[in-house]
């Protein structure tokens, strides 16, 4: 049987998500492929903030090529690596059409890592970051977070807490 991992990080700006990804990496640095939203775009924009939102789908469809990729050739991966791929999707994924669209993907087992930390919260989290994040963007986020949440449980294997 082959095998695949597709785990979305989950949570507002400012929660924590790429500092668990990296440690994560660093726990499990082979067969571990992360794939973040915020490179990408720096990649295809020139701009790692959000400038404009209407490229956010055109980021987030490279994202899930990436993946998709990734897991296509897993039996490859695994001949090459010995280990089974897992791939981290490092990016706020609050809407469950982004869920939805990754779950299409095909991977084997598909897990969610979910930050739920309040915006006055991660608005301190970012205060001396060079990209900021306005409250009201991230209260909206958190929003939409909490009134997903429900779906979860649905769309994943397993979440981690």
């Amino acid at each position: 049987m082959d095998y695949s991992v597709l785990l979305l990080t989950i949570g507002i700006p400012g929660c924590g998500k790429t500092t668990w990804v990296n440690d994560y990496l660093k726990s499990h640095p082979n067969g571990t492929y992360v794939i973040s939203t915020d490179a990408i775009r720096l990649e295809l924009t020139g701009n790692e903030q959000c400038v404009d939102p209407g490229q956010n789908s055109m980021i987030h469809d490279e994202a899930r090529k990436r993946a998709k990729n990734i897991i296509d050739n897993r039996v490859e991966i695994f001949k090459k690596l010995g280990t089974w791929p897992v791939i981290v999707i490092d990016s706020t994924n609050v809407d469950v059409e982004e869920w939805i669209a990754y779950k299409q993907l095909g991977a084997s087992v598909m897990m969610a890592k979910v930050f739920d930390v309040e915006p006055q919260e991660a608005l301190k989290r970012i205060e001396n970051r060079e990209r900021k994040v306005p409250l009201k963007i991230l209260e909206w986020k958190w929003k939409t977070l909490q009134n997903n949440k429900h779906a979860i449980p649905k769309l994943f294997n397993i979440e981690i807490c």
